[in-house]
């Protein structure tokens, strides 16, 4: 049976998803959440919403899927996580490796899923996360359901997905935009939604196009439930955790209904209506829905170029504009306190309610309306109290059975079960009668009277004796005893720990003591080492110019040389056509490089799926790899393919692991050093005093080059002036008239924007010898094949000339390498 998994992004969204029919919610806590602006409850309260979901039968999984800190895993997650581990948490959502194996050492037991943000994409990466004691992973979303199907297929894993809600444009955990831009880390839970703002495009025909560039509509998959459960989906997943409790409470019930439909009645009988439909849009829709990437790689239709917020149904036609007001025909029933959008700049609440086709004037200073616009409602107030009323002011109750006995010289005896437990409470309460006896009815009034307690009777029977008197405070006591007893019975069973203790900080402190957390962390920090060769220039190149620019370099150098390896971008490959000549070239360099003792290594596509891996199966492709020193990795997938590559053909080739394949605590770098990890560039996202506690040894850090800030499946080029199948940069630029390069990757159909301003740590060098890397990167995108020979050379003097000592600004930006991210 598949789950329903709702968001909740409040404790009062964790009870409406509980009521509307969630078979589990997901939620954080105050840190280490994904969503640090909801309304996340603190430990009271999020332990209150473990019992809640246990004693309605739910399961709770709580989001830690930011990146932290090795402060932040020394001194904060072990206090952190104990409260709710004690209590019960099902799982947790988990993005960081360091995380991964923090809690299978001082957790155990405790489920961990992969979340999105680790960016699997294929059956490689979800195996290695399932080897590694993850049970369940939640793939990027822009997996079809082929893909996703093919991850099921082959490793069994459970697998949950997203069926409902906003969609980033970004591969989740693959963005740095807001990071960079202003330092509110999406990997941190703090992203300000850069792709959200407007944005033009120089397009490759000349035009400029101009909207919400990278702004994708919400997705709904009512229509795919049935694909979706045949394909053997474990969790159907809503996301929303900002979205408010009745947001939570409308999607989730609409969903559950047709979810319980194809499971009673199947295809046959499954068909969705299209009042459902309409309700989720009055909830939130951006200009419509998608059905995600299901069945569409990419595409205009799946954006929402022209608004990024909720556009609301259709309520009302302009029939006719004066000056300072507008005659509008309703297109549907609208109720006091519906909001409507007259326009960008004007709203007005319904102060009556309006009759379909009821014709009805609105006051408003310079209207931009005309005659025949359509007025959208934004807000449908009587939906919204509808949904209050229902999901968030009734007290949800389970049906529980019950028996009482209450027998002559006897204590009584109450027993009362459900699914999810049983309890039998005993003590005297019976007394003989002197005048009047209680009656059976008033001993069954009495106790239907379950209040403000999770239960409710669905049935109770009572055996009496007669000639007995029972005070009605002794009912009360036995009744109230029992529910207490039924209520913890059921969520003493997912206690992992006394939950009777007198003194909870006196039991953490002594749980604490034979996992010595703090410290055994800091004694398992990995000593840095100085490089036995010294410190080496690495160098990636995504075009031949910057390719020739580098062997001319590596040409000039004959004393101390400085260039220790070359990265090959797989743009260098060319499309089909051009890929015999173009791997010819390429092995031809390869060969230069190795006469100069330079390893010649390959920088792989930024994401692992399916036209990746058919790139890499090519003939002459894999002549390439065959002779690669190395391979540059960035997703857990790609760890897992190439791990297994090397080892089938016996090669000698290094795994490097790039920034966005995620270090930023000693756990993380161990763990991928466990899976054949030789050196780890250093994340983009920590200063340099975070850096040089952090201190990892062998490792890679970038010292120039335009930084990444999304991969995306989309294609700016695609959804404005179409496809044209041929690879080049183009420039977003936004309103304050900066320009991000883009780079359509077209042999995989990927997009990468890159940041306007190149990161230039060459003036840092003092700091750089502090953190004692082993290889310093230039990374050359879009520049010229000159740029690069200029950047080359300035750099071998900054970093390597012996009387090159000056701190200089180089312009640029110096990215967070001194600032660093909340």
């Amino acid at each position: 049976m598949v789950e329903l998994l709702a968001p909740a992004g409040s404790y009062e969204s964790l009870k409406a998803a509980v009521k509307a029919g969630a078979d589990a919610v997901y939620i954080g806590g105050s840190m280490f959440g994904a969503r640090a602006y909801a309304d996340n409850p603190d430990e009271a309260h999020l332990i209150d919403g473990i019992e809640y979901c246990h004693l309605h039968g739910k399961k709770l999984y709580m989001t830690v899927n930011t990146l932290l800190k090795q402060s932040e895993l020394e001194h904060d997650l072990y206090d952190y996580l104990l409260p709710y581990y004690e209590h019960g948490v099902d799982a947790l959502i988990v993005q960081d490796l360091g995380v991964v194996s923090f809690v299978q050492k001082y957790f155990s037991g405790l489920e961990i899923h992969g979340s999105t943000q680790m960016t699997v994409t294929g059956p490689e990466g979800a195996a290695l996360l399932q080897r590694e004691g993850i049970t369940r992973v939640v793939p990027a979303r822009e997996l079809s359901l082929k893909e996703v199907s093919d991850i099921i297929e082959a490793t069994g894993m459970e697998v949950e997905t997203f069926i409902h809600g906003a969609m980033c444009y970004s591969y989740s955990g693959q963005c740095l935009f807001s990071s960079m831009l202003g330092g509110r880390s999406g990997n941190r839970g703090r992203c300000a939604q850069p792709c959200r703002l407007p944005y033009r495009l120089s397009g490759p025909d000349g035009k400029n196009y101009a909207g919400y560039l990278l702004s994708m509509k919400d997705m709904c998959t009512l229509d795919l439930i049935p694909e979706m459960v045949d394909a053997g989906i474990a969790s159907m997943k809503i996301e929303g955790r900002m979205k408010r409790p009745e947001y939570t409470a409308g999607v989730v019930s609409i969903y559950r209904k047709y979810i319980d439909l194809y499971e009673k009645k199947g295809h046959n009988g499954f068909a969705v209506q299209e009042d459902d439909k309409r309700i989720l849009m009055d909830l939130y829709n951006r200009g419509g829905f998608s059905g995600g990437y299901y069945h569409m790689h990419n595409g205009k239709t799946m954006m929402a170029l022209s608004r990024p917020n909720h556009q609301g149904t259709e309520a009302a036609k302009v029939k006719a504009v004066k000056k300072g007001s507008v005659t509008l025909t309703a297109l549907e029933q609208l109720k006091k306190g519906d909001v409507l959008e007259l326009d960008q700049e004007h709203n007005t609440t319904m102060g009556q309610e309006i009759g379909k086709h009821g014709v009805f004037q609105i006051s408003v200073k310079n209207p931009s309306l005309r005659p025949g616009s359509v007025v959208y409602r934004t807000k449908n107030e009587s939906l919204l109290q509808e949904l209050g009323e229902k999901f968030l002011n009734e007290n949800y109750k389970e049906k529980i059975k019950g028996e009482l006995t209450i027998f002559k010289d006897s204590p009584a005896i109450l027993r009362l079960w459900n699914d999810l437990g049983t309890v039998t409470v005993s003590q005297p309460i019976a007394e003989p009668a002197k005048n009047s006896s209680t009656t059976e009815e008033a001993v069954r009034k009495q106790m239907m009277k379950t209040g403000n307690t999770p239960f409710e009777f669905s049935e109770l029977h009572i055996k009496l004796d007669q000639g007995l008197f029972i005070p009605v405070s002794k009912l009360n006591e036995l009744r109230r005893k029992g529910l207490e007893m039924l209520g913890n019975c059921i969520c003493e069973k997912s206690f992992r720990g006394s939950p009777s203790r007198p003194d909870k900080e006196k039991l953490r402190l002594e749980k604490m003591q034979p996992v010595s957390s703090k410290e055994e962390l800091r004694l398992e920090k990995i000593q840095p080492v100085s490089p036995k060769d010294g410190l080496r220039m690495a160098v990636s190149v995504m075009t031949w110019d910057q390719l020739k620019a580098v062997l001319s370099f590596a040409s000039m150098e004959k004393e101390n040389p400085v260039l220790g390896t070359v990265y090959f971008d797989t743009m260098l490959f060319g499309d089909e056509a051009q890929r015999k000549e173009n791997t010819s070239a390429l092995l031809n360099a390869m060969g230069i490089l190795k006469e100069k003792n330079i390893k010649a290594c390959i920088n792989c596509p930024p994401v692992w799926r399916e036209r990746e891996r058919a790139l890499f199966a090519d003939q002459y492709v894999k002549r390439v790899l065959l002779h690669a020193d190395g391979f540059l990795i960035h997703t857990i997938d790609q760890l897992s393919f190439f791990k297994g590559y090397i080892l089938e053909e016996q090669l000698q080739s290094d795994l490097i692991a790039d920034d966005n394949l995620y270090a930023c605590n000693a756990l993380a770098f161990q763990f991928l050093q466990r899976q054949g990890v030789v050196r780890q560039t250093l994340s983009a996202e920590l200063n340099f005093r975070e850096l040089q506690q952090l201190m990892l040894p062998d490792c890679e850090i970038v010292v120039y080059g335009h930084q990444p800030l999304m991969h995306s499946a989309q294609c700016v080029v695609k959804n404005t002036s179409g496809c044209k199948k041929r690879p080049g940069v183009t420039y977003l630029q936004d309103r304050k008239n900066v320009k991000f390069p883009v780079v359509n990757r077209c042999p995989v159909c990927c997009n990468t924007i890159y940041n306007s301003v190149p990161l230039m740590l060459g003036g840092c060098r003092k700091e750089l010898e502090t953190l004692m890397p082993s290889v310093v990167r230039l990374s050359f995108t879009v520049e010229s094949g000159e740029e690069t020979a200029q950047v080359l050379s300035q750099y071998k003097r900054l970093l390597f000339d012996e009387d090159s000592r000056e701190d200089v600004d180089l312009g640029g930006t110096r990215g967070h390498f001194k600032r660093g991210v909340e």
